[in-house]
C-alpha cells in the first residue's frame, strides 16, 4: 500500500513547510493548504504560532530584540505578541505586489484624487514593519567603526570636530562591502525588494508635473501642493514617512506610453514619452521645495517645526492649523497679491500680531511628527548634497561622492548603527522601576538616544529674497538654494522627567538636556555659535531633537532647529528636520537640515 503524505508526522509536514519558505517557495505553502482540510487546519489553525514563526524566521529577522528595545524606549513594558502568521503573509504578499508587473500610460486626466485605498495601506504598513523590528546594529561588533583621521596640528579644542569625517562610519562599512559582517537579513531583503521600486500608484503622488495612470487605479494629477494635500490620511503620513527612510525612488515602469487617440494627427500615433529617473528625481525635488520653503507651514500649533498641528478646542480654526485655513482661500490670496502675497496676514507675522501660542502648552505625547513634510526634507537635501559632492568620474578614484550613495542602504535605519550608541545603554543605571528620582528632584539618565558625541549638519536654505519673491509659488530647476555642512558636537548637561501620557502608567525615559557648539554659518565658515536643546521621546514613539543656537559671537538666541530620528533609535541616517527663527517674531525663513552623528 502507498503511503499517502497526510500519513506523515506533523512534524515531518511542518518541516517541509519551513524548507519551502526557506527556499525561497512561499507559495507552496499556501497552495498546499488548498488541497484539503487537513492542510489547512495544519497549516493555519495550529494550537500555538510555533510553525509560523519558524517560517517567518526562514526570511525575516527575530523581531522581539527590536520590539522590546523600542517599548524600552517609549517606557513600556515588553510585548511579545507578534502575529508572526499574518505578518508574514503580509510581507510576502507587499513582495509580489511591488513585483508585480504594471501598465502605466501618460495621464489624460485632470482630476485630482489622492489615493488611499487598502492594498496601498497594507503595502506601507508592510515596509516599515520590515524596518522597525529590523535585528539592531550589534552593541559588539566584529569590526570598530572608528574612524581614524590625520591629526591635527592645531591646539584648537573644536579640532575634532573640524576633522571629523563628513558621513557616519558605518557608510564606510558598507562602501567596503563590509555589509555580510552584520547580521540582519530585514535590510538585505529590503534593499533587495526597493531595487524595482515602490508601488508607481504612490510614488506618482511625489510628483510636481509628471503625471501618469496606474492600471486598476484612480486617474491623478499633480500639482503644486502644500503639506496639508494628503489631508492627514494615515497612508499618506505612514508612505512619506517611508520615503524618510529610502529617499525618493523613481518608478521603474516600463517606458510611459501616451495613449492613442483616432482623432489625433499622425504624427502622434503611438508617441512614447519615457520619464527617466533624472527627470522624475528632478521633478519630485519641485513639489519637496515647495514644501519645505513654504513659509505658511509655521505656526504654534505645530511647535514652530515638522510637527502635525496638535488640535485644541478653540473657537477659530486657525490656531489648529493656519495652513487649512489658506488652502480654503488661495484663489483669493493670488487675485490680490499687493496685500499679502504669502499669506503672513493670516499668521500674524508681517505687520500684524503675533499668533498666540497654545495654552496649555503643547505636552509631548501630542506632538506627532509631519513625515509629509520630512520626506519632502529628505529629498531636497539629498539632492543638494548630490551636487555638492559629484561621483568620481574615474573608476579608480574614490571620493565623499561615492560615499552618498550608501546612505540609502537600508542597515543605516537599523537600531542602534551610530557610533557610540550602545556604550551609554551598556553603563545605564539599574533600577527596579526605570530611570527614578534621586535627591533634591534630580533624575538619573543616560544617553539613551545617542546623542552625545560630533555631528555634521547638512543645512540648505534659499536666499531670503527668493523665499519672499513671487516664484516662491513656482519653484523651477533654476532656483539656486545654499548648502553647507556644519560640524556640531554635543554634550550632555542633565535630564528631566518626561509626562506620563494619558492612559499610561508608566513613564517615557527622560528628557535628555544638552549643549555644544558648532561652527560655521551662512556668512562664514569659522563662526562659531552655542547651542542648546533637548531629546526627547514625542507621539507616535517618535525621539525628538530641539536645539537653539546663539549669533555668532554672542549669547543671543538667532535659530532654532526642531528635527525627528529616521528610523530606529540610534540609526546611522541620524535626524530630518526644519530650521527657523529662534523668536518667531517676524517673517522668519525657514529650511530643511539633515544631522548625522559621525564621532
Amino acid at each position: 500500500m502507498v503511503s499517502a503524505i497526510v500519513d506523515l508526522p506533523a512534524e515531518l509536514i511542518e518541516a517541509v513547510l519551513i524548507v519551502s519558505a526557506a527556499s525561497g517557495n512561499p507559495n507552496s505553502i499556501a497552495t498546499l493548504s488548498q488541497t484539503s482540510k487537513f492542510f489547512y487546519d495544519l497549516i493555519y489553525h495550529c494550537p500555538d504560532q510555533h510553525l509560523w514563526r519558524e517560517i517567518f524566521l526562514t526570511t525575516f529577522d527575530d523581531p522581539r530584540p527590536a520590539l522590546n528595545h523600542l517599548t524600552t524606549i517609549s517606557g513600556g513594558h515588553p510585548n511579545l505578541e507578534f502575529n508572526w502568521a499574518q505578518e508574514y503573509i503580509d510581507r510576502i504578499s507587499t513582495a509580489r505586489y511591488i513585483r508585480r508587473s504594471v501598465q502605466t500610460t501618460a495621464s489624460v486626466s485632470s482630476q485630482l484624487k489622492v489615493l488611499d485605498n487598502p492594498s496601498s495601506l497594507c503595502v506601507v504598513k508592510a515596509l516599515l514593519s520590515v524596518i522597525t523590528t529590523s535585528l539592531p546594529f550589534p552593541s559588539s561588533p566584529p569590526i570598530s567603526l572608528t574612524v581614524l583621521t590625520d591629526s591635527s596640528e592645531s591646539n584648537s579644542p573644536f579640532a575634532p570636530m573640524i576633522n571629523s569625517p563628513p558621513f557616519p562610519p558605518l557608510l564606510l562599512l558598507l562602501t567596503a562591502n563590509y555589509s555580510a559582517l552584520l547580521d540582519g537579513v530585514n535590510a538585505t531583503w529590503l534593499q533587495k525588494l526597493l531595487e524595482t521600486g515602490l508601488p508607481p500608484e504612490l510614488t506618482r503622488t511625489l510628483m510636481a508635473r509628471l503625471s501618469f495612470d496606474v492600471q486598476g487605479h484612480a486617474p491623478f494629477q499633480p500639482a503644486l501642493t502644500p503639506a496639508s494635500y494628503w489631508g492627514g490620511s494615515e497612508v499618506g503620513q505612514l508612505f512619506h514617512k517611508l520615503i524618510c527612510c529610502t529617499g525618493f525612488i523613481p518608478a521603474a515602469a516600463p517606458a510611459l506610453k501616451l495613449d492613442q487617440d483616432m482623432h489625433s494627427p499622425p504624427s502622434t500615433h503611438h508617441q512614447s514619452l519615457s520619464y527617466t529617473p533624472e527627470e522624475q528625481s528632478a521633478d519630485a525635488r519641485i513639489l519637496a521645495r515647495r514644501r519645505v520653503y513654504d513659509m505658511r507651514y509655521l505656526g504654534p500649533t505645530r511647535m514652530w517645526g515638522p510637527f502635525q498641528p496638535a488640535r485644541r478646542n478653540t473657537p477659530h480654526p486657525l490656531v489648529s492649523d493656519p495652513l487649512e485655513v489658506l488652502n480654503e482661500n488661495d484663489d483669493e490670496d493670488e487675485d490680490d497679491d499687493d496685500e499679502d502675497d504669502l499669506g503672513l496676514m493670516h499668521l500674524g507675522l508681517m505687520h500684524g500680531r503675533r499668533v498666540p501660542d497654545l495654552s496649555p502648552p503643547i505636552a509631548p505625547y501630542e506632538l506627532v511628527p509631519d513625515y509629509v513634510w520630512l520626506a519632502s526634507a529628505r529629498i531636497v537635501v539629498e539632492a543638494n548634497l548630490r551636487e555638492l559632492f559629484i561621483e568620481s568620474p574615474r573608476s579608480t578614484a574614490f571620493s565623499t561622492g561615492d560615499i552618498l550613495p550608501y546612505m540609502r542602504k537600508m542597515h543605516t535605519v537599523c537600531i542602534g548603527g551610530s557610533p557610540g550608541y550602545w556604550n551609554a545603554w551598556a553603563n545605564r543605571p539599574r533600577e527596579e522601576e526605570g530611570s527614578g528620582k534621586g535627591k533634591q528632584d534630580a533624575v538619573e539618565g543616560w544617553d539613551w538616544a545617542g546623542i552625545s558625541g560630533i555631528w555634521k549638519r547638512c543645512v540648505c536654505w534659499l536666499d531670503y529674497r527668493e523665499l519672499l519673491g513671487k516664484c516662491f509659488w513656482f519653484l523651477e530647476d533654476g532656483i539656486q538654494e545654499a548648502c553647507r555642512i556644519i560640524p556640531l558636537t554635543i554634550r550632555i548637561t542633565g535630564y528631566s522627567e518626561s509626562p506620563i501620557p494619558p492612559g499610561s502608567t508608566t513613564r517615557p525615559l527622560p528628557t535628555i538636556h544638552v549643549e555644544g557648539e558648532s561652527i560655521g554659518s551662512d556668512r562664514s565658515i569659522d563662526d562659531l555659535r552655542k547651542v542648546t536643546g533637548s531629546v526627547s521621546v514625542i507621539g507616535d514613539g517618535a525621539i525628538r531633537w530641539r536645539m537653539v543656537s546663539t549669533a555668532a559671537g554672542s549669547q543671543e538666541p538667532e535659530w532654532s532647529s526642531e528635527a525627528v530620528q529616521i528610523g530606529g533609535p540610534g540609526a546611522a541616517i541620524g535626524f530630518l528636520g526644519m530650521w527657523t527663527g529662534a523668536m518667531h517674531e517676524r517673517p522668519d525663513p525657514l529650511g530643511p537640515f539633515w544631522a548625522w552623528k559621525v564621532a
